[in-house]
């Protein structure tokens, strides 16, 4: 499903997709409300999928400004470690790239995914969710939250994977806008034991 589907919930479209600028994410931003994910004009016309990197743009431009203090848990090899970090010294390079990787954005993607929409009354909500249809990309699902009364991006959920012959990587990566970063990375090798490292940042607002 092209990304015009998503458009009826957005409010406006951007022009510009600066790759350097989304390094810095939107999280060391303001205390404003989570912002739709605009696109360019151009990527609507021609049917791509929902783009993580220029969802990311949009959030710095909507956030930057006012630092924010958070912690970091990271659980792995059954130990838990919990610590203070703020946004102008964590490595947010390091974390987007990670779900910059899982971008389905670019039109070479088209045909690859089954796209569905339904609402979760549960918490009033309304879900875009891609599928992959076969072992040939990265991304597998992507889920994106919108609220229905304010239409906005309340949460992004993604699921990716690549095998080779040595071992298999699987991803899972969380986003709720000035609340929480989840990266889950779970590594299952052709020799040895598997291995889950699980890297969470909570905002304090």
């Amino acid at each position: 499903m092209p990304y015009f589907a998503l458009m009826a919930y957005f409010y406006r479209v951007k022009r510009q997709l600066i790759y350097c600028a989304l390094i810095v994410f939107a999280f060391l931003g303001c205390k404003s409300q989570p912002k739709t994910a605009d696109k360019k004009t151009e990527a609507s016309d021609v049917g791509t999928y929902f783009s993580i990197k220029q969802f990311a743009m949009d959030e710095w431009t909507t956030y930057s400004g006012t630092p924010v203090t958070m912690t970091k848990t990271v659980k792995e090899n059954g130990k838990t470690d919990t610590s203070y970090t703020n946004g102008d010294t964590l490595n947010w390079a390091a974390i987007m790239t990670v779900f910059f990787e899982t971008d389905i954005g670019e039109p070479k993607f088209l045909g690859k995914y089954d796209f569905s929409q339904f609402d979760d009354y549960s918490d009033g909500t309304h879900c875009f969710f891609y599928q992959s249809k076969n072992d040939d990309v990265f991304t597998k699902k992507l889920l994106i939250t919108i609220d229905n009364e304010t239409k906005k991006i309340t949460g992004i959920y993604i699921e990716a994977s690549k095998s080779n012959f040595w071992s298999t990587v699987t991803e899972k990566l969380f986003y709720a806008p000035m609340k929480t970063i989840q990266i889950q990375t779970y590594t299952n090798p052709l020799i040895g034991p598997k291995k889950e490292k699980v890297v969470q940042y909570n905002f304090m607002m």
